[in-house]
């Protein structure tokens, strides 16, 4: 199991409790949203950028408990494979005829070579140490003309050793590799053949993301008295954990973190 999936099979109840069943950023974009509104706009976001249709065979990569993909089937006839490597994850998904889970990396899964109309990586890729690796599974699976999505979060280039030693410290709290810049993944895309569509920068939009998970977590042994003693135990085993949401948000007020929303076109 890699170090990722351990983590998050080990905090499954904590990040559920903070942050519900969509484990990724949100856009606040009016700047007075909840922190399920500004999820919301971020699915949103991708599920505009995605465009799924009719008919369209779609991989839904690092699915999570599947949330997005529930999203993807629910307007649109079309069939989805969700793809995660944390058991916990599988096991709290909500079933649909229309999705297909695997309890999977990636880079290991059994999908037929350009079987894929759509692909999204919704903060999957940060999770993969290979820009390259990624990129080369995900061409082999899809289709020529194919639609590929990827909202994630980068490092700014030129950083200061001091700088640089946050990121790590960050990284390394969160068992994701080593954050980089976004020309890294640009550059490596073309090389495998996909040609950028659409880019927005969002790092303003996604940067209270922070705020309000840190203020989630001071306020959970308050709200829910019984999960205490949870709490606890991950607080003694993973002593940065708590402080890593307000470096995170510091992060991206520094300028070091930047989100990023990008639509690639696979070349025919």
């Amino acid at each position: 199991m890699s170090t990722n999936a351990k983590l998050y099979d080990s905090l499954d109840l904590l990040y559920r409790e903070l942050w519900g069943k969509t484990l990724h950023h949100g856009l606040w974009i009016k700047g007075n949203e909840s922190p399920q509104q500004a999820r919301n706009n971020l699915t949103q976001a991708c599920l505009t950028a995605l465009a799924p249709q009719r008919g369209d065979t779609i991989a839904d990569i690092g699915c999570g408990y599947g949330t997005f993909s529930q999203l993807v089937v629910k307007d649109s006839d079309c069939q989805v494979h969700s793809l995660t490597n944390s058991l916990a994850q599988i096991q709290a998904a909500t079933s649909h005829p229309k999705i297909t889970f695997h309890y999977t990396d990636w880079l290991d899964h059994s999908l037929p070579p350009r079987s894929l109309d759509k692909a999204i990586a919704l903060e999957s890729l940060s999770h993969f140490s290979n820009f390259d690796t990624f990129l080369s599974a995900t061409s082999k699976s899809l289709r020529p003309d194919a639609l590929f999505v990827i909202s994630d979060w980068y490092a700014t280039p030129h950083l200061s050793p001091v700088e640089q030693l946050l990121l790590r410290h960050l990284a390394k709290t969160g068992a994701i590799p080593n954050w980089r810049p976004i020309d890294h993944l640009l550059t490596a895309a073309s090389r495998h053949h996909f040609t950028l569509q659409n880019h927005q920068n969002l790092s303003t939009q996604a940067a209270p993301t922070w705020t309000a998970f840190f203020k989630s977590a001071c306020l959970l042994p308050f709200q829910k008295p019984k999960l205490i003693p949870f709490l606890l135990k991950n607080a003694l085993r993973r002593p940065p954990l708590l402080i890593s949401f307000p470096l995170l948000r510091l992060a991206y007020h520094l300028g070091i973190l930047e989100y990023h929303l990008c639509i690639f076109k696979k070349d025919a």
